[in-house]
């Protein structure tokens, strides 16, 4: 017994190493994405239209890719796959209803995008100027095109996760980064901001090709079927309903959001894009790994009624997040300024809009591990058929996000408020969740471990947060000011290399669980 959990812990741990690295590449080229719209575009009138258009399809994903639906189809294709013992029979004819299902949305999403396009940017948007409208509603357009095509993407990329195969869905979003940053760069000058819509249709069908193509390898086929009588297919559409509601307020709550920094000085809307880019980077890396390999393994004891195992899971699920994202906040808190300095400040992109930039992003950094752990107790709640009690939970979230950045709008407070109200309304989620999590007999995580194996984490993070706090202290010359150079960014990797350094050794002297699964010998 003591042997199958060591190898299923370092299983999960080298799975989700390998997401994280992934992930790592792909946040990485996500932010040299974000450098190149701020180099080529600036701060600009033009800069806002883009950030914004492409925020809107970007929160649909949370609809029809990697978000609610994902939720509510890898639980069923993963009981399948498991009831199958190999074939792909069932979990199959799933794939063709569920490839024609996002037929039946993405065709008249995109239609009718197309017919009111300027008049869905009018009622979103604070933008009064014609040009600015013009451009964006056609950039809405392509950018829908891509909805569709990223949505096939993460369908096929949950099926493989189902087969615990998580390498192409990882790595396959490095091919629209690439596409993007090789668009903006090459065809600026020729297209304009077209050249974004260029990058993004085709990284986005390209991603879409792959995934498709590694799925081949375990049996399925390019089928399509409008029967949805099948009980599969029912389950998923059963799940997904109450999983929608809670993607589409929390689509609301940002897009509110987006239109609140609207209403700001110009370049506010880009600033908080970019604090977010920069904040997604470690969220996306560590919470994303160790939520896609932990899901369907939650959903899988479950299913099974293993007990034991789902309460270990949430248990280490939330340590492995907190052991990624406690160092990454105190860090990221503290270099925020820097980070974004020698990232995105380079030619039309001043000090001026990384001070901006940096100041929004201090909350959102400083939150990352509530924002986590409300994501993943979100999956727990999933994984274990509590849906609608999950969006209650997230309809309390979204009007307590809404109501605090109003209000601190009002008290003027200015954009930083906009981040704090994220971090305040998730950690008063993850509290609900929790509670939601054990309000029947089904999980029963014991508190005590939790909170010892979280101290067990804080105190190997104090030597990182005295380090911080001394560099604050005493790093008086501001060698950030003159933003992205080379003497700059290896300043800013020595950080991070240092960083990095001082949190692993603390982690191999403490034994942090996470760290100590790869070097367990087994007995």
């Amino acid at each position: 017994m003591a042997h199958d959990v060591n190898r299923e812990s370092t299983q999960n741990a080298a799975n989700s190493a390998i997401i994280m690295v992934c992930t790592m590449v792909s946040r990485i080229l996500g932010i040299v994405k974000a450098r190149a719209i701020a180099t080529v575009f600036g701060a600009t009138g033009i800069a806002d239209v883009i950030n914004f258009t492409f925020n809107i399809p970007n929160n649909f994903r949370k609809l029809f890719a990697e978000g609610a639906l994902s939720s509510a189809y890898i639980p069923v294709f993963t009981s399948l796959i498991a009831e199958e013992e190999g074939s792909s029979r069932k979990s199959a004819g799933l794939l063709a209803r569920m490839q024609a299902f996002q037929l039946l949305l993405m065709v008249p999403l995109i239609l009718l995008t197309w017919l009111w396009r300027e008049d869905l940017i009018r009622f979103l948007s604070d933008f009064t100027d014609p040009d600015q409208i013009i451009i964006s509603g056609e950039l809405l357009v392509y950018f829908m095109i891509f909805l569709g095509s990223i949505s096939f993407a993460s369908l096929y990329g949950g099926i493989l996760q189902s087969h615990g195969s998580f390498f192409t869905a990882a790595a396959a979003p490095l091919i629209f980064s690439v596409s993007v940053i090789v668009s903006v760069y090459g065809l600026s000058d020729r297209f304009g901001a077209y050249s974004m819509a260029i990058g993004v249709v085709g990284g986005g069908i390209l991603q879409a090709c792959v995934t498709y193509l590694r799925l081949r390898r375990y049996g399925y086929r390019m089928r399509w079927s409008f029967d949805f009588s099948s009980l599969p297919f029912r389950r998923v559409m059963r799940s997904w309903a109450p999983v929608t509601l809670s993607a589409l307020i929390a689509i609301v709550t940002q897009q509110v959001a987006f239109y609140f920094a609207s209403t700001l000085s110009e370049g506010t809307v880009t600033a908080f894009s970019n604090a977010i880019i920069i904040w997604q980077a470690p969220y996306g890396i560590f919470y994303s790994a160790i939520a896609t390999v932990f899901f369907p393994a939650m959903v899988s004891a479950f299913y099974g009624e293993q007990r034991e195992d789902l309460n270990r899971l949430v248990h280490k699920g939330l340590i492995y997040i907190a052991t990624f994202l406690i160092p990454s906040a105190i860090l990221l808190t503290t270099v925020r300024y820097e980070t974004t300095a020698v990232l995105l400040q380079s030619g039309r992109f001043v000090l001026e809009n990384t001070m901006e930039t940096g100041t929004v992003l201090f909350w959102f950094a400083l939150g990352m591990p509530l924002v986590a752990w409300y994501g993943f107790l979100q999956r727990v709640c999933f994984s274990t058929n509590r849906f609608n009690a999950a969006l209650v939970v997230s309809l309390v979230v979204s009007a307590l996000d809404i109501v605090v950045m109003a209000v601190g709008l009002n008290l003027g407070y200015g954009p930083g408020v906009l981040s704090f109200a994220n971090t305040v309304s998730f950690g008063v989620g993850a509290i609900l969740l929790w509670m939601v999590a054990h309000s029947n007999d089904v999980l029963h995580v014991s508190i005590w471990p939790l909170f010892k194996d979280l101290g067990k984490l804080v105190l190997a993070n104090t030597p990182l947060l005295v380090s911080a706090i001394i560099y604050t202290r005493f790093s008086h010359t501001q060698w950030w000011h003159n933003g992205s150079t080379g003497k700059n960014a290896l300043m800013l990797v020595a950080l991070y290399g240092a960083a990095g350094v001082i949190t692993l050794i603390s982690y191999h002297v403490l034994s942090i669980e996470f760290i100590s699964a790869f070097t367990k010998k087994e007995r």
